[in-house]
């Protein structure tokens, strides 16, 4: 019985202990989510991240006044990284009323990450822009393709660094007689089988049918 007991317990903390081992983030109404590490996402409801770096992009979304009309405005698309843990965070965005003060806000958003004690939160922000129709983005690829770009408010990602991680080859059997390549060139080739690899398991079936087709020709 006193072991049964001490297990219960032992679960017990372990709830607690885990329901503070994260990070919630209040968003606001006027915060309309499109990624969450790495994930599309929408919506605004509070989140719960793992504690460490987390990455979330959203759109300001709400109606505003212009000559006397309301209409929907709708922002670029911000890219906030931050690094916090065990905390309950809010992002807090200003009241946009006019067109002029949209026009200022997708300019340069101005927004913060604010704790429970009222203290702000360090963080970093960015746009995840697309020349061209906006219609149909693919914001998985579009996070993906920042990520590996070194800016601001990119985070490492597993697939980004499985891209470029050499790979052990088998080691010549002594019956080989072909030449042992240098060093430099069995790493690019390492490189480029990975990034093969890679770019394969992110494409559709169709382009794999297509690259299948063209290396069957050669």
């Amino acid at each position: 019985m006193k072991f049964r007991t001490a297990l219960m317990a032992i679960a017990a903390c372990g709830i607690s202990f885990s329901s503070l081992a994260d990070v919630k983030l209040d968003l606001p109404y006027q915060a309309d989510l499109v990624l969450v590490n790495g994930v599309e996402q929408d919506g605004n409801d509070t989140l719960t991240l793992p504690n460490g770096v987390n990455q979330f992009a959203f759109t300001y979304v709400d109606s505003l006044r212009n000559n006397g009309d309301d209409y929907l405005y709708k922002s670029d698309v911000i890219v906030v990284k931050f690094d916090a843990s065990d905390e309950a965070l809010k992002l807090d965005l200003p009241k946009l009323r006019t067109a002029q003060d949209a026009r200022k806000f997708n300019k340069s958003p101005q927004l913060s990450l604010v704790a429970a004690n009222g203290e702000k939160v360090s963080f970093e922000q960015d746009k995840l822009t697309k020349s061209g129709l906006q219609l149909g983005r693919d914001f998985e690829k579009e996070i993906a393709v920042y990520n590996q770009s070194g800016k601001v408010a990119a985070v490492a990602t597993t697939a980004t660094a499985a891209a470029v991680v050499p790979v052990t080859l088998p080691a010549a059997t002594p019956s080989s007689t072909s030449p042992k390549p240098p060093v430099d060139q069995q790493q690019t080739r390492n490189v480029a089988e990975n990034m093969l690899d890679y770019w394969y398991a992110q494409a559709d079936e169709a382009t794999r049918a297509r690259f299948k087709a063209k290396i069957n020709q050669e």
